[in-house]
């Protein structure tokens, strides 16, 4: 196709008076256009593949096949190598014939190519398979309900939906990749070589923050170096048996060398993972949950640590995997088709950092010696506390790890940071000195951030709202500040543990009035504010919120989901 075929598309004049939000529709436009490029381009590339060399089935049993020649043609034409033309062929094929749902959302720029590209390779394993249209269903409606969310969300929402259809790909997969862990070393230019190691996820988890760890106490923030420059050599000095020293070459440096290496930080890292009761209990038939109400480690308490420097009493790395003992089986948005899905036994986990793992990979980390298991409700039926004893500021353990359990990363959209690694946030803003007048302590009321966006929506003009979908389901929006909407749909944990919304909480205390009590703020001499511009903000900020709950009361937010057949 040459350029002189495309259409033509008239872009408005633009100038200083140019709304944002129309710039933004229009850069809206372009992607989604893009989109569907990419999906007529697949489409012709499976056309090209069905009517060119069309030869019986048995003659594709040589090298230079069906597959083959196509992809040689594909190369040519494209001036690609064959690796670049084969990833063509081979996302062409998996739009028709294997994910053709998912195929559509990329059709109507629901996503874009890339996150087709990455659904195309996490479905390779249904592929053949009888679970492979429900899996492609599935995953297409999540994409229709929710939109792509971040990289992380979306490869959580392809591997749930692998996990409810077909439990056994995955257990092959993970068995495989368990086998195929290595450590490579690869020659870099300029005198530098990669060291890589391949290793269980949390395992993995663990080494890296053991790293941070001993970067934290023994390397002083006057140290020259950059964060991954100190990183590697922490890690390199650690593996050769030396001490880990700071390089700021200061008189006052507060750093202490460590001798010990890692090992001596393990003591302070907890790794969450979050899993159903009886994902614990192998031989769970899961199909009235009449098992043991407290499940495993009952009389550990409540999953209560929700911290990230205390490890646990006995000085080993934690496995801090509260679980949840569910009264409702199913969960909305992700039970599938009619058939009968896996065994409450085979839902998967999820590993704060990581994302979805296999119930088997659950059952592993729970039985090594480091481990300790807490249910979030050691009594089913009970109200927890939603904040700490006389501060009702301060998140109570258990609110602070339900909601972490609950959002799983960041809430902003489009963000990557793992729910443990990021702060607690008040979304209606909580009023410290007078707080029935401000936003309350609760689970509705409260999410996670990282750092970065709960200092942008602190400090800055954004302004968040959370509310709960008539699915039940917890929802975001953002609004920038010059008035842009943006619907946060990721998808947080609340399909994948539907024991999560069983979980209650003490009420909050009723709301007081909306402003000070009188004389909180007189006194001094010339005109007084009635109250600081923070209170002014927190107020302009509730009634913001209010009128968008209002707008949204009486218009669906949801994209259509009637392209599913």
């Amino acid at each position: 196709m040459t350029h002189d075929m495309l259409p033509p598309v008239p872009l408005p004049p633009f100038d200083t008076t140019t709304p944002i939000s129309e710039a933004l529709d229009t850069i809206s436009g372009c992607a989604r256009r893009r989109s569907r490029l990419a999906w007529e381009e697949y489409a012709r590339i499976e056309h090209v593949h069905t009517v060119s060399l069309d030869r019986p089935p048995e003659l594709d049993t040589r090298v230079f096949d069906h597959f083959a020649n196509t992809s040689a043609l594909l190369g040519a034409v494209n001036h690609i190598d064959k690796t670049h033309a084969d990833a063509l062929l081979n996302e062409s094929l998996a739009l028709i014939r294997r994910i053709p749902l998912i195929g559509r959302c990329l059709y109507d720029g629901t996503i874009n190519q890339q996150q087709f590209q990455q659904l195309v390779s996490a479905t390779d394993l249904v592929d053949g398979w009888p679970s492979a249209p429900h899996v492609d269903k599935q995953i297409a409606q999540g994409l229709c309900d929710n939109g792509a969310g971040s990289t992380r969300r979306l490869r959580d929402l392809a591997n749930r939906a692998i996990f409810a259809h077909d439990p056994d790909a995955m257990r092959r997969r993970a068995e495989q990749a368990l086998v195929r862990r290595t450590a490579t070393l690869r020659p870099r230019p300029d005198g530098m070589a990669h060291f890589g190691i391949t290793a269980a996820a949390e395992d993995g988890q663990l080494a890296m923050a053991a790293v941070e760890a001993l970067i934290a106490a023994a390397i002083c923030p006057h140290d020259p170096r950059k964060k991954n420059a100190r990183r590697s050599d922490a890690a390199m000095q650690t593996l050769q048996g030396l001490a880990v020293m700071c390089q700021c070459e200061r008189e006052d440096c507060a750093a202490t060398p460590s001798e010990g290496g890692m090992s001596d930080q393990h003591a302070r890292i907890i790794v969450h993972v979050i899993c159903q009761d009886e994902t614990l209990n192998e031989d769970s038939s899961g199909s009235d949950g009449d098992g043991d109400p407290d499940g495993d480690g009952a009389g550990e308490g409540p999953g209560d640590d929700g911290s990230r420097g205390d490890g646990p009493d006995d000085g080993g790395p934690g496995y801090d995997g509260p679980s949840l003992d569910s009264d409702d089986d199913d969960g909305p948005g992700d039970s599938g088709p009619s058939d009968a899905g896996p065994r409450e036994s085979e839902r998967s986990g999820f590993l704060d950092g990581y994302g979805v793992i296999t119930a088997d990979h659950v059952r592993a980390i729970a039985a090594r010696p480091d481990a300790i298991i807490r249910p979030l409700n050691p009594k089913p039926g009970q109200t927890l506390p939603t904040h700490q004893p006389g501060d009702p500021y301060r998140f109570s353990a258990a609110l602070d790890t339900f909601i972490r359990a609950r959002d799983g990363y960041c809430v902003f959209p489009g963000c990557n940071k793992p729910a443990w690694a990021s702060d607690l946030d008040h979304v209606d803003e909580f009023n410290h000195r007078h707080p029935a007048a401000g936003g309350q302590t609760c689970a509705r009321d409260a999410n996670t951030k990282c750092r970065y966006h709960h200092l942008i929506k602190t400090f800055g003009e954004w302004l968040d709202d959370q509310f709960i979908d008539a699915d039940g389901f917890t929802r975001v929006t953002v609004t920038s500040p010059d008035g842009i909407t943006i619907i946060g749909r990721g998808h947080n944990n609340e399909a994948l543990f539907p024991a999560l919304r069983t979980v209650r909480f003490q009420k909050p205390p009723p709301r007081g009035p909306t402003t000070p009590p009188d004389g909180a703020d007189s006194g001094g001499a010339g005109p007084q504010r009635s109250r600081t511009r923070t209170a002014d903000k927190h107020a302009r900020r509730r009634r913001a919120r209010e009128l968008n709950r209002r707008l949204r009361e009486l218009h669906d937010l949801g994209p259509p989901a009637d392209n599913l057949r």
